[in-house]
């Protein structure tokens, strides 16, 4: 008797771990129908839609939305069932006091490489509906970081240039691609925004999780550095341990200005 229970114990376990792999699969099968990146032309910008599955529980997604050159980012948590995902967002950082609370969406697959992102108001009544199309050949650029971006010059402390000091500057471009180059300038003196497409030269870029992404003239794309935007600065962390913080140039004149 004590031989059939344990039989029938062990029989139950096992059908419930088949059950738990089997569901485990259906849902990494839904969610391996969406791509993992969408694009979207609004209003003359590229929003970008980044799905990622839930590490912790499968049947959740989480989604973040750039919407164009602006700096609104939301972050998107929802349920996945069939083809089609429903829950709430709210801003990623920024504008979260003014935007009281969370808000539903629903996304819906409309066909392998298209999706339909809809995003309600505070009523929760529908305020936008986007088509977004997967493309795979299309680098992601996150555009709230276009522009140029300097750091302060500090004192490099050498003893026969007391006053020197290294000047980086960066400037993302939106067709996919970047300038960088550091400089060494006077800290005494007031320091001139400079263009650093005129004396470096350009490379391909992409955005990708929070980390920049640039290609050599063979199509290697190797990883540079971790960046995050902290209000109107942006902070740049490489492998190595070392760190720029860097602001928006405001009012230069760039190269491409004058061809």
């Amino acid at each position: 008797m004590i031989m059939i229970e344990k039989t029938h114990f062990a029989a139950r376990l096992l059908l419930g771990g088949l059950g738990t792999l089997l569901c485990s699969a259906l849902l990494h099968a839904e969610v391996s129908g969406f791509q993992d990146r969408y694009f979207a032309e609004v209003d003359g910008s590229t929003w970008v839609l980044q799905l990622e599955t839930n590490k912790t529980f499968q049947s959740m997604v989480t989604a973040k939305l750039q919407m164009g050159d602006t700096r609104n980012r939301y972050l998107l948590m929802g349920g996945l069932r069939n083809s089609q995902i429903t829950g709430s967002y709210k801003p990623l950082m920024g504008n979260s006091d003014s935007f009281r609370g969370e808000r539903r969406f629903e996304i819906k697959r409309l066909t392998e490489k298209t999706l339909r992102l809809t995003l309600n108001d505070e009523n929760g009544k529908p305020n936008q509906n986007l088509n977004f199309t997967s493309n795979a050949t299309q680098a992601p650029i996150d555009t709230a970081i276009l522009g140029t971006w300097l750091t302060i010059a500090e004192p490099a402390g050498s003893l026969n240039k007391p006053y020197s000091g290294e000047q980086w500057a960066i400037r993302f471009i939106d067709d996919g691609t970047l300038c960088e180059d550091s400089y060494t300038v006077d800290t005494r003196k007031p320091q001139v925004q400079k263009d650093p497409c005129l004396t470096a030269q350009q490379r391909r870029w992409k955005a990708v999780d929070g980390k920049i992404y640039t290609a050599n003239n063979n199509e290697d794309w190797a990883m540079q550095f971790n960046y995050r935007l902290m209000g109107e600065r942006m902070v740049v962390s490489y492998p190595g341990g070392k760190r720029r913080v860097a602001n928006m140039a405001n009012d230069l004149k760039l190269s491409a200005d004058n061809r």
